[in-house]
């Protein structure tokens, strides 16, 4: 039986053979590898402090470019206590690919970053948050893509299998973390 939850899978699937023809099958384990091996630019907006970069944070010749992995890690802060911390590297590729992949169909979106890292003082003020969230870690951000539905986005993150996706669809945003493989919405 087709549901529409493996309607939706199957669908993503494809899409991934088409956006990375390299790969050969999206269901191959180290799809999500091949997608990585190119230059790794980000296009991040956030609009709290008005804010926006486009950056290259990995290069397939040189590998990690620390200037523009700090300038991600900045714009990833608590804009609000104005702390940085390093940035899960894993959590940057999965913004990327997300970015990547809308890209590839021609829907050039910036990422609008509403919170990535938080201080735990920021964190138990905010109303629902997980106590022991990622955030807290440098490992999880709550984004959106102005033109393009979060469950499309949330849909995308799952198929990712990276981590933890977080539907707000009445707030208009997901949450992406490197935490275990879940999901869930609100």
């Amino acid at each position: 039986m087709l549901t529409r939850r493996n309607f939706i899978q199957f669908s993503l699937g494809a899409s991934a053979a088409l956006a990375f023809p390299e790969i050969g099958s999206a269901a191959g384990p180290d799809w999500r590898a091949q997608a990585l091996n190119r230059d790794r630019n980000l296009s991040l907006i956030r609009p709290d402090s008005k804010e926006k970069a486009t950056l290259c944070y990995w290069t397939q010749r040189g590998g990690w470019n620390v200037d523009g992995y700090r300038q991600a890690c900045w714009l990833l802060r608590d804009v609000k206590y104005s702390a940085a911390v390093n940035m899960d590297t894993g959590l940057l590729d999965t913004l990327f690919i997300m970015q990547m992949w809308l890209a590839t169909y021609g829907q050039k979106h910036d990422i609008h970053v509403l919170s990535g890292y938080r201080t735990a003082h920021h964190n138990s003020t905010l109303e629902g948050a997980a106590k022991n969230s990622m955030h807290l870690y440098g490992r999880a951000s709550d984004i959106y893509m102005p033109g393009v539905s979060p469950v499309l986005l949330a849909n995308m993150g799952k198929m990712l299998g990276l981590g933890g996706v977080g539907l707000y669809a009445k707030r208009g945003f997901i949450h992406v973390d490197k935490g275990s493989v879940r999901s869930w919405s609100s």
